[in-house]
């Protein structure tokens, strides 16, 4: 019982429980239903180069940015400049009237 990644549409699934399998240049390949067993029996290479290259780089992994906020001192707020950040990139001076008093 392992889990495996169908190679059509991406979904994780039981080898044991599989809707169907094949096996294409000495691999095995385990499906969640008919139709991406008859995709990828249809044109196997499309989707072996795929789920190789992907392989090759690490699995799945994702993009790394930057979280759109700061933390400083236990205070979290917005970065300058992100959505959420109320116009906090633009320091306002405080304003100097020459008033009498």
């Amino acid at each position: 019982m392992s889990q495996e990644k169908d190679p059509v549409c991406g979904m994780m699934i039981d080898s044991e429980t599989a809707a169907g399998h094949t096996s294409f240049q000495g691999e095995e390949y385990y499906f969640c239903c008919a139709n991406c067993k008859q995709q990828f029996e249809s044109e196997p290479g499309r989707y072996v180069s795929k789920s190789e290259s992907s392989a090759a780089d690490g699995g799945n992994e994702l993009e790394q940015h930057e979280p759109p906020y700061t933390k400083a001192g236990g205070i979290v707020s917005p970065k300058f400049g992100s959505a959420g950040s109320g116009g906090a990139e633009y320091e306002r001076l405080p304003e100097t009237h020459d008033k009498p008093h």
